[in-house]
């Protein structure tokens, strides 16, 4: 996936990522199960609006960092806003890689908290930056969807494919316990592990769900449809949308992963 593909890709969405509340509790659930101390330097790696940034820097306190990393401008704009509305004054918002910080040494950070950006770099090679990012001891946690989930994103790409575009599943490379692990684990992680829960999308977001899954970097061929197709494509999906979410109300419940380890 290219850097400016999802660069260009998130400062169009930026205004309006903020509003969906399943990203918020998903942020927020990674950071209260990663056991952050008060004094902490943390990386939020893929920071995105600053979702978990605010979770970390409000675990850490006053006397602790929070260096929040993301690729997008227009994202981190809305970071920069959230984190003075909360008058926080323990963030330092960076715009660059998060798989190449060769800005910071070694050991810089006590953690490494990843929420749901890792599915949007090379996994192998953020995990070996965030490796050597990490003090002896430090903790990294990561969250991302099982494989197939959620249900209305696979929706969208099962009603793509009668449109001709086969689109790949981003959360399959990391989308179940043994990858997670196997993963960390590769990059030189010790005692990984993964917990699995569920997350349900509110009315609200699955009223988002052609926007995130028609814009999203991994589905950057739908842009290649043209206007008929893609209008055609948006009432099959959004109509057998209605349907599943009427027959099975679970239809709106995501599978998803938290994983941890230490260095």
């Amino acid at each position: 996936m290219e850097k400016k593909t999802i660069r260009s890709t998130f400062n169009e969405r930026a205004a309006g990522y903020a509003g969906g509340q399943w990203h918020r509790v998903y942020a927020e659930r990674l950071v209260a199960l990663a056991n952050l101390r008060p004094g902490q330097s943390v990386l939020d790696a893929g920071a995105g609006t600053g979702f978990a940034t605010l979770a970390i820097a409000r675990r850490i306190g006053p006397s602790g960092r929070v260096v929040a990393i993301d690729l997008s401008p227009g994202m981190l704009a809305e970071a920069r806003a959230a984190v003075a509305a909360a008058e926080l004054t323990n963030v330092e918002i960076l715009e660059a890689d998060a798989t190449n910080l060769a800005r910071f040494p070694a050991a810089s950070f006590d953690a490494v908290i990843c929420a749901a950006a890792l599915l949007y770099m090379p996994v192998a090679s953020a995990l070996a930056e965030w490796h050597r990012l990490l003090a002896p001891g430090g903790t990294i946690g990561f969250s991302t969807m099982r494989a197939g989930s959620p249900p209305a994103g696979q929706l969208f790409r099962d009603c793509a494919a009668g449109f001709g575009l086969s689109l790949t599943d981003p959360s399959a490379t990391l989308g179940s316990e043994d990858r997670c692990r196997a993963a960390l684990a590769a990059a030189g992680f010790r005692d990984p592990s993964v917990i699995g829960e569920d997350i349900d999308f509110s009315s609200a977001d699955l009223a988002r769900a052609w926007d995130s899954n028609s814009r999203s970097p991994s589905h950057t061929a739908v842009r290649d449809l043209s206007a008929a197709d893609r209008d055609a494509l948006r009432r099959q999906y959004e109509d057998a949308l209605r349907t599943r979410l009427a027959d099975d109300p679970a239809f709106a419940r995501a599978a998803v992963l938290y994983a941890f380890a230490t260095k």
